[in-house]
């Protein structure tokens, strides 16, 4: 637990001073690279995914250029916001036994991609991203009990 005024950890006892005027905040986070499988990415991608018009065919490359417009600190590859789709549709067909509501396909342009509208897509995808979100915060647990090491060193 941190005290708000000061950002220092409440508990360690320091005799902190308020913070200078025109400080600028600590909490700028350094770029991050979507990878598929990665929770963080991926809570992103659905929530994004949760405000595009559905019942229109979108070229996939046009969402990706306007996610990473939304995220300016993560960098998405098709590749990575396209696994996120398929997992989205697998999802899907395992919720509501193949219903096809998130349709994937391709043109001249490339991939497409269509989310059609429902009663449950609203749904389903908040519950999606609930889930990415317990997910991450399960990872940052795990870090913080590791005191920092990442996995991935």
């Amino acid at each position: 637990m941190t005290d708000p005024a000061t950002d220092a950890p409440a508990d360690q006892g320091l005799a902190l001073g308020p913070v200078p005027d025109d400080m600028p905040p600590p909490d700028i986070a350094p770029p991050q690279v979507a990878r598929p499988g990665d929770p963080f990415g991926a809570l992103r991608i659905v929530h994004f995914l949760a405000r595009v018009p559905r019942n229109r065919t979108l070229q996939l490359r046009d969402v990706v250029t306007a996610l990473n417009a939304a995220f300016l600190d993560w960098s998405f590859s098709e590749k990575a916001v396209l696994a996120e789709v398929v997992q989205l549709q697998a999802n899907w067909g395992i919720s509501f036994h193949g219903e096809d509501r998130i349709i994937l396909d391709r043109n001249e342009r490339g991939h497409t991609l269509l989310v059609v509208d429902s009663q449950k897509m609203t749904a389903f995808l908040v519950g999606e991203a609930r889930r990415l979100a317990a997910a991450c915060e399960d990872q940052l647990r795990s870090f913080s009990l590791r005191e920092g090491a990442s996995p991935d060193w």
